[in-house]
């Protein structure tokens, strides 16, 4: 829903109004939700014109409202046929590819006489609208695409949306449109916003969300185009928001630091504010060491006995010493800030010793155990070959602890490949701190999600349906406040019981919900390039670590290939040979080549990660991702991956019947055609080549 307007040609063709601010405001209560549109928009034109607004009836809207400059303006409901006399006479006559999915609807029309020329208008609108609920799960689209025209792009967008409700406690909350934050401000209310300048609108605004008063939240999304292709789904498993501090599993963290002579200065002073904050915001009933490492290895945790042997000594608090080397927060806190205070940088770098000492004592089988590990460099010290120290770290932790690592800087001696498998090998995670970065909010950023688990061990029984090709391939812990995401493709279909497993302390339990893979589901159709675009990063990383085999290269091809994925490993390159073709090019070997220049490596694995956490679909200027097809843009012309660059092509001009032929054969074709022309489509074998209107 947003303004667009029909212009009159006066003096030659009139130039389509710019949208300057556009301002979404959702607000849903239950299943009722009610939108309002501020808009900004500007005249270009030297000379007055006539428009109207109209707006797109997909779901059944009540109560508009519409205003221009605070005045009142009436509108119409249109039936379809009349709708689509419109769309097509804005298609026509601005260029406004935005409508091509809209074709089949009823439409709110108002007509906007005489805009000025040369000026600035405001436009506010609202409308009200229920949010249907299937099952536990509710869908909520604006048609922002709408927007597109020959100037359609957005100066400034703003959406913001709140969503509350009264019964149930909100689970899942997922955009699989845009990249948007969300701030949970209880268990039944939450606020999502997204900001961006100079934006194309090719997508609608979409928010899935779900209610349900589970300790588990668990919503399936499927894809099924073809009865003959395996499926595509998408589980999104949310623990409750508000849980009581006894369902907060105890834990014990061992925090691993690099204060070698290389972090000293602004790295060491933002690392041990990093621990201090850490160390701050433990949890009563965790436990916790400090390890430092240069040359040689120190603990707090070995310092405090010593003193307790030694007879107590300074002790001021006497705070109990507990086995396995790991200290009660209760007693420990002061003492471990004092120790961080001390610290400083000089030495070498030990990185086996100390990880073997984090390692050295069996885990509390009832407690997960975290080691977060902060370095800058490579091992100059003891044992240096990477190889030998994975595979200690192996041999000592037998997937038994979970490895965060931390990588400061940009020093020359920075080990990405050594750091990387670290943490995939280990269950955890890797991240990189950049000279202008604060190594305090990345660390703080990670500890808060870490701090809470709600559920760990965990596994997943899918029943009677046949899943393979997941993604993630190992579960990882659930904490409160993050949604796990798990894709995959399914075989066979039905109802079956979703069973959700893992150990609350001592006690394993388990959580259940009904539900349904579908035979032939063709929403969703986002899912498809959202897992190939997973398991391309999840593979491309497996082949760069361990040195991947042909058939491993092969089937990453096989994928970026098909689904259009490109990530910093893999992409698509515009031919040399004059033709409209883009071929596939592979640099995983080199990604962990010390040739590499470490600022570029350093993006490379802070982009894989992200990916790997694939929230939403991400659109680019030169590419872009609509439905099960990409598109990259060579010169003028948006041009389909699968084609071949050299085929014979059908032209179709764009507006024409045979246009609009085109946009009635398939709802697929229909929102690819929002991309301006010219653009080449390939559709059951055909080539289809979109030309400017003549």
């Amino acid at each position: 829903m947003l303004t667009v307007f029909s212009l009159e040609q006066r003096h030659g063709s009139a130039v389509p109004l710019k949208i300057d601010r556009y301002h979404i405001k959702i607000n849903v209560n239950n299943q009722l939700a009610i939108t309002k549109i501020n808009q900004t928009f500007t005249n270009p034109n030297d000379f007055d014109v006539n428009g109207f607004y109209i707006v797109p009836e997909g779901d059944v809207l009540s109560n508009f409202t519409l205003s221009i400059d605070g005045e009142p303006v009436t509108g119409e409901l249109l039936s379809k046929e009349e709708s689509r006399m419109h769309y097509e006479s804005m298609v026509r006559e601005g260029n406004y590819t935005g409508f091509s999915e809209h074709l089949g609807t009823c439409a709110f029309l108002a007509d906007v006489p005489r805009i000025p020329a040369n000026s600035e208008g405001h436009i506010q609108f609202q409308y009200s609208q229920i949010v249907h609920l299937e099952n536990d799960l509710a869908k909520y689209t604006y048609p922002l695409s709408l927007a597109k025209s020959e100037t359609g792009r957005i100066a400034n967008l703003l959406v913001e949306m709140e969503i509350g409700s009264n019964q149930q406690e909100l689970k899942t909350i997922y955009t699989s449109s845009h990249e948007v934050t969300i701030n949970r401000k209880d268990d039944k209310h939450a606020n999502i916003r997204y900001e961006g300048k100079d934006i194309d609108p090719d997508d609608n605004f979409e928010c899935y969300y779900s209610v349900s008063d589970d300790n588990f939240g668990m919503t399936l999304l499927t894809h099924r185009a073809d009865e003959d292709e395996d499926g595509y789904f998408m589980l999104l498993v949310s623990p409750k928001y508000e849980v009581e501090k006894t369902d907060v599993i105890k834990k014990d963290f061992i925090f691993v630091l690099d204060h070698s002579s290389s972090m000293a200065r602004n790295k060491i002073e933002q690392a041990k504010e990093a621990l201090r904050y850490c160390v701050r915001n433990l949890n009563d009933g965790d436990r916790f060491n400090l390890i430092l490492f240069n040359t040689d290895i120190t603990s707090l945790a070995d310092r405090l006995n010593r003193r307790e042997e030694w007879g107590g000594g300074e002790r001021g608090h006497g705070s109990a010493i507990l086995s396995h080397k790991l200290i009660d927060v209760e007693d420990g806190r002061e003492e471990a800030l004092a120790f961080i205070d001390g610290i400083e940088a000089r030495g070498g770098t030990n990185i086996n010793k100390a990880l073997l000492t984090a390692l050295a004592e069996k885990p509390d089988p009832n407690r997960p155990r975290v080691i977060v590990f902060l370095t800058d460099g490579c091992p100059t010290v003891g044992v240096r070959n990477e190889a030998q120290i994975l595979e200690n770290v192996a041999q000592a932790n037998r997937n038994q602890s979970r490895i965060f690592v931390f990588g400061v800087g940009l020093g020359h001696d920075l080990n990405l490949r050594l750091l990387d498998k670290m943490a995939v090998d280990n269950g955890g995670s890797y991240d990189y701190v950049e000279p202008h970065e604060d190594i305090e909010i990345a660390v703080s950023s990670l500890f808060r999600k870490m701090n809470e688990p709600v559920l760990v061990n965990v596994k997943l029984d899918f029943g009677q349906i046949l899943t393979k090709e997941l993604s993630p391939g190992k579960i990882p812990d659930m904490f409160r406040e993050d949604q796990f995401k798990l894709f995959g493709r399914y075989e066979n279909h039905g109802d079956t019981v979703l069973k959700l497993r893992g150990d609350v302390g001592s006690e394993l339990q388990e959580f259940s919900k009904n539900v349904h893979f579908a035979e032939i589901e063709k929403d969703n159709d986002f899912l498809p390039h959202l897992w190939a675009q997973r398991r391309v990063a999840e593979l491309g990383d497996e082949a760069a670590l361990n040195g991947g085999s042909g058939e491993l290269h092969e089937e990453i091809e096989r994928l970026c290939t098909k689904y259009g994925v490109e990530t910093p490993d893999t992409s698509f390159v515009v031919a040399k040979d004059g033709s409209l073709r883009s071929h596939y090019q592979s640099r995983i070997s080199t990604a962990y080549s010390p040739d590499r220049p470490k600022d570029e490596a350093v993006r490379r694995s802070k982009e894989m990660q992200r990916i790997k956490e694939v929230r939403s679909k991400q659109q680019y200027n030169d590419r872009k991702t609509i439905g099960r097809k990409t598109f990259r843009r060579i010169g003028e012309i948006w041009v389909d991956i699968k084609y071949d660059g050299q085929s014979d092509r059908k032209r179709i001009e764009f507006g024409s019947k045979e246009y609009f032929n085109l946009v009635d054969l398939s709802y697929d074709l229909a929102k690819c055609l929002k991309l301006h022309p010219p653009m080449i489509i390939c559709h059951n074998g055909v080539n289809y080549e979109i030309t400017p209107r003549s």
